[in-house]
């Protein structure tokens, strides 16, 4: 799928052994240190769903948002692989959102929310929320700056998922069983 975590790489048969000498996260991790820092100078709580696809972090996003819309400014960004869909859902309940559609990344980083962050209005919004692209394996990987992390696991797809995928079930602050 993408180019920068690898996992689009089918070819293994010519391995090499390459020495490491700088994080290959650096740069997300700086953009998502920026990112946190603009969080909190406009005093936003933000909060990335992470989860596989069809596991419901639409509906459950779409039900949170009617819940709060009345108590708090919310905002939305929304990640996808190819389509608008989520977002035109969120719109419909007349909530900011901003669509991040990546072609073939398999995940949202810290420079994709640093540009997205410029198309919402930030003074308006008191919590945000960002829909990552439903994975379970390179979210994970990447920081956006939020303050909040939470995976849903859905229970059709089998209890197996958190030994299957640890990684984000450990980088979760919170995990929210779903269907």
């Amino acid at each position: 799928m993408c180019k920068e975590c690898g996992c689009g790489i089918t070819d293994t048969s010519n391995k090499e052994a390459v020495e490491v000498l700088e994080n290959i996260l650096k740069y997300n991790q700086a953009l998502a240190e920026h990112n946190r820092h603009h969080f909190e100078e406009h005093k936003i709580y933000t909060i990335n769903l992470m989860s596989a696809p069809g596991s419901g972090k639409t509906t459950l996003l779409e039900k949170t948002l009617e819940v709060l819309k009345d108590k708090y400014h919310l905002g939305v960004i929304e990640g996808d692989l190819e389509t608008e869909r989520d977002a035109e859902r969120i719109r419909k309940k007349g909530i900011p959102v901003y669509q991040i559609t990546t072609g073939s990344a398999c995940h949202l980083d810290a420079a994709l929310i640093d540009k997205a962050l410029h198309h919402l209005p930030l003074d308006e919004i008191d919590i945000l929320f960002v829909e990552n692209i439903g994975n379970l394996v390179c979210p994970a990987n990447y920081d956006l700056g939020t303050h909040l992390n939470v995976t849903l696991l859905s229970v059709p797809e089998g209890e197996d998922k958190p030994e299957k995928y640890p990684l984000i079930f450990k980088s979760s602050d919170l995990v929210i069983i779903t269907k």
